[in-house]
C-alpha cells in the first residue's frame, strides 16, 4: 500500500538508438538537485524557510515550510526547533543523511480556505514529452513534539506535482499556489506511521516539457481524508519528506547528497552483522555516533587512532547507523544480531 502508481499512461521505453536519440542519453540518473536536502549555505537558525535558511536548489512556493538538519542544535546551542531527529514539530531521523524538510499537508486559515506549505525547486533538465519516468520520495508524518507545535492529525496526498513555472515566495508572502486537486504522483492511503518512512514511488509519461517540480499536498481539505491520531490539538497534519527522486524509466536514482554511504573515507566495519563488538577502520581525528533504528544516540566520540571497537553484546537486535564526521560526512549501516 505504500507504492504509488498514478497520473500516467502508457509508454514505450526505447534506448538510445540513432543519433536523434543521442541527446536523451547525455543526462542521466535523478534530475531533482539536491535530493535529500543535505546541501545548504547556513546550519538552519529559524523556521520558515527563509533566505539562506533553506537546503541548496529549493524555494518555498507557498506559505512557510521548514528546513531541518542535524547541524542545528549543534550550531545553535540549546534551540532544538530544527534539528534532527528532535525538533519542534516531532520526532525522526533522516531516512538519508542528516536533513529533510517539512510541510504542513492538512490544515485551515480558519476561512474554510485550505492551508497548504509547499517546496519546489528547478530540475536539472526539462522533462521530455513522451517520456516514461520514475517518482518517488520518503515521507513521514511528524509526532512526538515535547513543547512547541505537537500534531495530532494525518491525513493522505501527500504528493508531487510537475510545472511549467516556479512559484517562488521571496520573503514571508508571495503569489498564491493555487490548489489543483491532482498530482502526478501522490499516497491516496493515510499516512499514519510516525516511526517509519513510507516510499511512494510511481511513474508517468510526460505531457509537458516541465522544468520544475513541487512537493506537498495539492488536494483542498474537502478531497484530503484525515485521521485524528492523537486525542486533542487542532494543528493540522505536518509531514517530513526526505529522499525525492526523478528519473527516466530503468535508470538507477541518487538520492545522497553532501553525505556517501559505504567507504567515500575508506572506513570499514566488521564483523557485519554483529553480536559482541564492532571494529570500525577509519582515519584518526575522525568524530563519530551511532543511532538506532528510531534515532536514539546510542554512542558517540572521536577516535585517535586508525581502529576505533564499539561494544554492543547489550544493544537489542536490529539496525543501526554508524554517522562519520571528518573532511566529509558518511554513514555506515550495520545489524546487531543476539
Amino acid at each position: 500500500m505504500n507504492n504509488r502508481w498514478l497520473g500516467v499512461g502508457l509508454g514505450l521505453v526505447s534506448g538510445c538508438l540513432l543519433s536523434i536519440a543521442a541527446l536523451r542519453c547525455e543526462a542521466q540518473g535523478n534530475l531533482v538537485p539536491n535530493p535529500s536536502f543535505e546541501q545548504l549555505d547556513t546550519c538552519p537558525y529559524t523556521t520558515g524557510f527563509q533566505e539562506g535558511d533553506r537546503p541548496l536548489d529549493w524555494e518555498k512556493w507557498n506559505e512557510s515550510p521548514d528546513y531541518f538538519n542535524e547541524c542545528s542544535q549543534l550550531v545553535n546551542g540549546t534551540d532544538t526547533l530544527l534539528d534532527v531527529p528532535q525538533n519542534g514539530f516531532g520526532f525522526q531521523p533522516a531516512y538519508h543523511g542528516g536533513a529533510y524538510v517539512g510541510v504542513y499537508t492538512y490544515g485551515s486559515t480558519g476561512q474554510g480556505i485550505s492551508y497548504r506549505e509547499i517546496v519546489g525547486c528547478q530540475l536539472a533538465e526539462p522533462l521530455e514529452v513522451g517520456e516514461l519516468y520514475d517518482l518517488s520520495f520518503y515521507s513521514s508524518p511528524a509526532m512526538g513534539a515535547m513543547n512547541y507545535w505537537p500534531m495530532t492529525w494525518v491525513c493522505n496526498n501527500i504528493g508531487m506535482l510537475f510545472c511549467m513555472q516556479p512559484n517562488v515566495w521571496t520573503g514571508l508572502s508571495g503569489p498564491e499556489f493555487l490548489i489543483r486537486n491532482y498530482a502526478h504522483l501522490y499516497d491516496a492511503g493515510i499516512q499514519s506511521d510516525t516511526t517509519n518512512w513510507t516510499f511512494v514511488s510511481g511513474s508517468f509519461v510526460a505531457d509537458s516539457a516541465y522544468q520544475y517540480v513541487a512537493l506537498g499536498n495539492f488536494f483542498s481539505n474537502d478531497n484530503t481524508d484525515t485521521l485524528h491520531l492523537v486525542p486533542g490539538g487542532s494543528l493540522g497534519a505536518y509531514y517530513y519528506i526526505d529522499g525525492v527522486c526523478v528519473t527516466r524509466a530503468g535508470e538507477p536514482c541518487e538520492i545522497m547528497s553532501g553525505i556517501e554511504e559505504g567507504e567515500a573515507m575508506n572506513a570499514q566495519v566488521f564483523p557485519n552483522p554483529a553480536r559482541v563488538q564492532i571494529t570500525v577502520r577509519l582515519r584518526p581525528g575522525t568524530k563519530w555516533q551511532v543511532f538506532d533504528a528510531i534515532g536514539r544516540l546510542m554512542a558517540a566520540g572521536q577516535n585517535k587512532g586508525s581502529e576505533l571497537t564499539i561494544p554492543v553484546a547489550q544493544w537489542a537486535p536490529g539496525e543501526y547507523v554508524l554517522r562519520l564526521q571528518a573532511e566529509r560526512r558518511t554513514q555506515i549501516r550495520f545489524v546487531v544480531m543476539q
